[in-house]
């Protein structure tokens, strides 16, 4: 029994080693050293480098617009009456003075009658008294006639006289009234929105239309107080119209001189050039003036993402170090602001990484 335990235990102390052994590698084969693959860091030495270029440029802060036109315009009737007719619909353009909607005119057409036969009769009266102001003038001149009578006859014609003036206003009331039954575009511009139909009853104010001149459009953005207090009338700056992805200057036409309690900002407004593609309402940035910043840049190719970690390959004296790092803007030269994990002057692989 004792020879046997001993066998035991020597059985497996030689498995132990035999295990150690393999963890060591005691059984693999040894490479040459000039036989062995490169290692990343060899590998990275060898390839293309860059240095971290540090730049120091102008700095834009931008705020959120709109594109707005500079005349805005709401139609709105004048009368109380039943819409008859509409003529335009959104996005329509129109002249000054084109008809944009009539309204039932009936009432004021008839009241525009009874004013004219008022008027006729008024001035019959009055050349009735003229006459009789003609026959008391001509007795008195012959001696046949009373002073008094001349008088009454002058004051007759005077009453008829004021009120033909009186009834020649009130035609022209009516007929200004009547007017209002066809409703006119004030200016040039464009539709946006149609707020009646046909057979609706509007009352004096309420809006029918909405207009604007395209060929006044500009970008209203809140800018921060503290920017917005540098700027000036005619500064010119950069907008960017998200929906045609371009990027057009224009000067400041007007800066609203009143800070919004709450958000802190004042309303600038830009010009925009002429465009046939823009249209009011369109989302708008503008780039506002904040001083100056320093980058550090990198060739995108430098960079290596994995998952949503970012790492760049240092070259440092001692070799080749890869390195966590925060990327930012990527620029129109291909090259990447890096926020964080790099300095200027040191130099990374490109490609090959």
């Amino acid at each position: 029994m004792t020879v046997r335990r001993g066998l035991q235990a020597a059985g497996i102390l030689l498995v132990i080693v035999a295990a150690i052994g393999w963890l060591s590698g005691w059984f693999e084969r040894k490479i040459p050293p000039e036989e062995r693959p490169a290692t990343v860091s060899q590998a990275a030495t060898d390839a293309e480098t860059a240095v971290v270029e540090r730049i120091v440029e102008p700095a834009f802060e931008w705020a959120s617009g709109s594109v707005q036109s500079a005349r805005r315009t709401t139609v709105a009737a004048r009368l109380l009456a039943r819409i008859e007719e509409v003529r335009v619909a959104a996005g329509d353009d129109v002249a000054a003075g084109d008809v944009l909607a009539t309204l039932d005119a009936r009432d004021l057409r008839a009241r525009l009658a009874q004013a004219g036969e008022s008027l006729k009769a008024a001035q019959a009266q009055r050349d009735l008294a003229q006459r009789e102001l003609d026959r008391a003038d001509e007795l008195l001149k012959r001696g046949t006639g009373t002073r008094q009578r001349y008088d009454q006859a002058l004051a007759g014609l005077r009453v008829t006289e004021a009120e033909v003036d009186r009834l020649r206003q009130s035609v022209s009331e009516a007929e200004t009234a009547l007017s209002y039954t066809q409703i006119q575009a004030p200016v040039a511009g464009r539709v946006i929105d149609r707020l009646a139909e046909p057979g609706d009853t509007v009352a004096p104010g309420q809006p029918l239309l909405r207009l604007y001149d395209p060929a006044a459009l500009r970008v209203e953005a809140p800018v921060r107080e503290s920017l917005a207090v540098r700027l000036t009338v005619g500064d010119a700056l950069r907008v960017e119209i998200s929906a045609l992805a371009e990027t057009m200057d224009g000067p400041i036409d007007e800066i609203v001189p009143f800070a919004e309690p709450g958000a802190r900002t004042l309303l600038v407004k830009v010009s925009l050039p002429s465009d046939a593609r823009l249209y009011a309402g369109l989302y708008a940035r503008v780039a506002i003036p904040a001083g100056e910043r320093a980058r550090l840049l990198v060739p995108a190719a430098a960079v290596t993402r994995i998952g949503q970690l970012e790492f760049v390959t240092v070259i440092e004296e001692t070799g080749a170090a890869r390195r966590l790092v925060t990327s930012g803007e990527r620029l129109e030269d291909s090259r990447l602001d890096i926020l964080s994990g790099l300095v200027a002057g040191e130099r990374v692989a490109v490609g090959n990484r």
